[in-house]
């Protein structure tokens, strides 16, 4: 992260974020992407996080990991959004073919 214009509560959340999710999924993947990544982010600019799941993203999944992003967010002021999506989906899904993946594979930074 130390080419990322991050500030240092910023970089703390996002590694508490990912140690806590590595614990449940450890071959799960992260990669950074948008305005933070691209050096266009302002004061009030997010920090986009694709989470890539080894396993099925249930509802149940997604809730926990919305929960430990909000209560991350909370305790360090942060603004981390995520995309949650399965190795699976990633791969061959419909999110495969959107735009979305193009640009998160073109500039995203992986964690």
């Amino acid at each position: 992260m130390a080419t990322l214009n991050l500030a240092e509560y910023e970089k703390e959340a996002l590694n508490n974020l990912i140690l806590s999710l590595k614990t449940k999924w450890p071959t799960a993947n992260f990669k950074i992407f948008g305005s933070k990544v691209k050096g266009i982010a302002d004061k009030e600019s997010d920090i986009d996080l694709l989470i890539v799941l080894p396993c099925e993203v249930t509802g149940d999944i997604r809730s926990q990991i919305i929960k430990e992003v909000f209560n991350i967010n909370l305790s360090y002021g942060s603004n981390i959004s995520v995309l949650i999506v399965s190795e699976e989906e990633w791969q061959r899904g419909k999110i495969s073919v959107l735009p979305i993946r193009y640009f998160i594979e073109k500039e995203g930074m992986p964690l």
